[in-house]
């Protein structure tokens, strides 16, 4: 088969014919019809930011496809299903991964790092990976499902546990910022504020449904910038990766508040306001992927019109344009949301 993959050292996919076999046990072999191009495929190639264990490596974890041959132990599975292939990997056997909390697994990874991703023709993965994708889903839009949609979801959810009403903001709009806007509104956020410091960003921040947008680039104290315009939040999510934007929502937030950090930097976690953090009670908290629930929830919020994809797909590309996708959304040209790569075309 036909496959994108990475070599040490270097900073572009080779597009290969590799070898491929037959799936055992609970193994799934997947004609893949669409993945999509995410940051973290970028951190690992364009700026090479990211160093894998093992290599060569074929990337791509935002994954949908049709079930072509089943092993001898799948039972949930069939020829011809459509599928989302979630983007996590982990042990399968600790207790978080019996209880179906994959991302607290101590062994934990990530589709297309630990093991061979989906910018292939095919993939083979066990059927735990797998959800049914109903037919009035796009292949495109499912596959984003995977890691663009369920990481936030995740986070707003289950981590930062957003109630009706409540009031968010949200510091990072990429490709997860903006879906986590989309997901605010599905989960009855009463007001969402986007803060980024690229224009194109809160353009789709503002297109995704934010109420407010604060260029971060106009305003020396977000916090307090943040304060002034809402009287306070109640959730915040980072996806990006800047700390300081965690301690500056400390004095932005209601009592009770609870942020939630996603993206991952480099730079060291300090806070000015430790007393209003013990007062207010407000809880910091990380996020990391997803688990078992949230793809499900996501297809039904899909399916009752509570949130439209549409606007996520930028293009669709054959396998061979994989690597002037990769160098086109680290340069943000054209203001890119999501990459479609598409390996049988």
């Amino acid at each position: 088969m036909r496959a994108a993959q990475l070599h040490s050292n270097e900073t572009k996919l080779r597009i290969n014919d590799v070898p491929t076999r037959e799936p055992v046990g609970d193994e799934v072999k997947i004609s893949v019809k669409c993945c999509g191009v995410c940051g973290s495929d970028v951190h690992l190639t364009v700026h090479k930011t990211v160093k894998l264990a093992h290599y060569p490596r074929i990337l791509g974890h935002e994954a949908s496809g049709v079930v072509k041959v089943t092993g001898e132990n799948v039972s949930k599975f069939k020829k011809g299903d459509r599928v989302v292939i979630s983007a996590g990997t982990s042990c399968g056997h600790c207790k978080h991964c019996i209880a179906g909390y994959y991302n607290l697994c101590e062994e934990v990874g990530v589709l297309g790092f630990e093991v061979d991703g989906a910018f292939a023709e095919e993939i083979i993965v066990k059927e735990k990976y797998l959800t049914i994708l109903p037919d009035s889903i796009p292949f495109d839009q499912g596959a984003i499902l995977a890691d663009a949609v369920s990481t936030p979801y995740h986070a707003l959810k289950y981590t930062g546990r957003l109630s009706p009403g409540e009031s968010v903001a949200i510091f990072g709009c990429g490709g997860l910022g903006v879906h986590a806007i989309a997901l605010a509104r599905a989960l009855g956020a009463s007001r969402v504020v986007a803060l980024d410091v690229d224009k194109g960003s809160l353009d789709n921040a503002g297109m995704y449904g934010a109420d407010e947008l604060i260029d971060l680039k106009t305003v020396k104290n977000p916090g307090k910038a943040l304060k002034e315009l809402t009287g306070g939040v109640d959730v915040v999510c980072d996806f990006s990766g800047r700390y300081e934007n965690v301690e500056a929502s400390v004095r932005a937030m209601n009592s009770g508040g609870r942020i939630v950090m996603v993206g991952i930097g480099r730079n060291k976690l300090e806070f000015s306001f430790p007393t209003t953090l013990i007062m207010k009670q407000i809880t910091i908290a990380g996020s990391y992927g997803a688990d078992f629930r949230t793809i499900p929830e996501l297809i039904d919020l899909y399916l009752t019109g509570k949130l439209d994809l549409s606007k996520s797909i930028t293009s669709h590309h054959p396998l061979e344009e994989v690597n002037e996708c990769l160098e086109n959304l680290y340069y943000r040209k054209n203001n890119p949301i999501r990459y479609i790569i598409e390996p049988g075309k």
